[in-house]
């Protein structure tokens, strides 16, 4: 008895469960159903089981409707041809137009061809064909196709629609246009509903706005509504004369912000200047921007490079007169072939063509070396014109190992000539210490001067001669009749040992 009873119940379940596949296989080949014809007529020539319609034809096929002109039924294999004004919708969002139609109602995809108009939401696609899946709500073109959105006008040469994730996938010849702006890509996707568009392979946004800003990457997304972005794989951004270049980038359109992250390099092409680090940002509404980490400015000249290091690099513009600036925090270092330098802080103006050191600055030149509280260079174009030292300025430079050549004074101001340093001003409180040689480049003796004001000739990179200006006195001594410590003047200090070589010594 209880053999019977499981057995029963074992026959019921499996009864439901076929009636079940049954009903879902039905649905799933539904038959295309005949709504309304003029004309309805068998046609033979074309096989068995083939009609012909005429005239206000309409079909449904589960809940698609199709509408067209004239038509050929396929009864045996579930499909249709149909011609002229083709129309299709399914629900109330999708709307398929064309000229001719190919539909398969075993597979529920539809093959429209002519003048091809889809149109789902605010979105509407263009093309010349399209293959759409009613049940999957996908459809995709290769013959070229356009897409109009509120703002947005998008072409390619393939394109893939996915209605139920509002997804459009683009590639080759990708072009998207808009009133503030227009993209070329390889490869793209785009979201009607976010606004959202994913850019893979080579990407070129141009911005129609007054700044005429470029952007360009190889992978990325863009947000078309807020102007927010990520570009990645050796992106840059061009704003003017400016380019701001990472491994990645976010850029805010709107608000024209940028941030870049690795290998990050903001280039000037007008100023020669070029600034690297490990972070980057720009601002371009108010025309700044900085680099910190492992920083690196580097400026061209005619003839020679100017390399800088400190932790944090910043660069700005005046946006109203347009003069620009730059400045460095912290721990500045610099190297050029002919001049070489160690400050805390550096800051330069267009506005007078001057960088300012500050907090125990130093400058090498050739073999001399040279401090004060505070120093200025002159650049002008590309050249190195005027040196300004303000407060307890100091030159020396070595004769040998215990011997140094000494210059100090209140103030000094130093000329250059084709970026060499030619003379030298010493304006208040002068006092001198220098060796003189023979011709056989022996020393001879030392001459110890003060004067209030003096004047340093430079020849071939070395002081040649110092001039005594206002009530001098001076003494020259036997080279070892004075102590050594008469032979130092108050504020000397050698610092050669933290001059940098090269500009990899920068970092150090």
């Amino acid at each position: 008895m209880i053999f019977l009873q499981v057995k029963r119940t074992l026959l019921i379940t499996c009864f439901f469960s076929c009636h079940i596949c049954l009903i879902a296989f039905a649905q799933q080949n539904a038959e295309i159903e005949i709504l309304n014809a003029n004309t309805f007529e068998g046609d033979e020539s074309l096989g068995p089981n083939v009609s012909r319609l005429l005239g206000d034809v309409r079909f449904r096929h589960k809940n698609t409707l199709m509408f067209c002109d004239s038509a050929y039924l396929y009864q045996q294999s579930n499909s249709l041809e149909a011609f002229g004004k083709i129309i299709i919708t399914k629900g109330d969002s999708i709307r398929l137009l064309g000229n001719k139609l190919n539909y398969d109602g075993n597979t529920s995809v539809a093959t429209v061809t002519g003048d091809v108009v889809l149109t789902d939401r605010k979105m509407t696609l263009y093309s010349d064909d399209l293959t759409y899946n009613m049940d999957a709500e996908t459809g995709s073109y290769i013959g070229g196709g356009k897409i109009l959105d509120a703002e947005n006008v998008l072409t390619s040469e393939t394109g893939t629609y996915h209605a139920g994730s509002r997804t459009l996938y683009f590639k080759y010849k990708v072009r998207l246009e808009n009133p503030s702006y227009h993209l070329t890509s390889d490869t793209l996707t785009y979201n009607t509903f976010s606004k959202v568009a994913g850019f893979h392979g080579p990407t070129y946004i141009y911005s129609h706005d007054r700044d005429s800003s470029f952007i360009y990457c190889r992978k990325g997304w863009y947000n078309t509504a807020s102007g927010k972005s990520y570009f990645g794989r050796h992106s840059y951004i061009r704003s003017g004369s400016r380019f701001i270049s990472a491994d990645s980038l976010l850029y805010d359109r709107n608000l024209l912000l940028g941030r870049g992250f690795n290998n990050v390099s903001l280039k000037d092409t007008v100023e020669q200047l070029n600034i690297t680090g490990d972070y980057g940002f720009m601002d371009d509404k108010h025309k700044t921007g900085f680099v910190t980490g492992k920083t690196l400015m580097t400026r061209y000249f005619d003839a020679d490079t100017l390399y800088l290091h400190a932790d944090t690099l910043f660069a700005s513009q005046d946006t109203i007169a347009g003069l620009k600036n730059w400045q460095a925090f912290h721990g500045v270092k610099f190297f050029k072939n002919d001049l070489q330098g160690k400050c805390d802080s550096i800051a330069f103006s267009e506005s007078d063509s001057l960088m300012r050191m500050f907090k125990r600055p130093v400058i090498w030149n050739e073999t001399n070396q040279l401090t004060a509280d505070s120093i200025m260079l002159l650049i002008y174009g590309n050249e190195v014109k005027e040196l300004i030292m303000r407060n307890n300025s100091f030159i020396c430079s070595s004769e040998d190992s215990l011997r140094y050549n000494q210059v100090r004074g209140r103030d000094m101001t130093g000329q250059f000539v084709e970026n060499e340093l030619n003379e030298i001003f010493v304006i208040g409180n002068g006092q001198s210490i220098y060796y003189t040689r023979n011709n056989k480049d022996q020393i001879t003796g030392v001459n110890r001067a003060d004067c209030s004001d003096m004047v340093i000739r430079i020849e071939d990179r070395k002081i040649r001669e110092i001039g005594l200006i206002n009530q001098p006195e001076a003494i020259l001594y036997p080279p070892d009749e004075l102590s050594p410590k008469e032979l130092i003047l108050k504020g000397f200090r050698w610092r050669g040992a933290e001059r940098p070589l090269t500009f990899k010594d920068i970092f150090e």
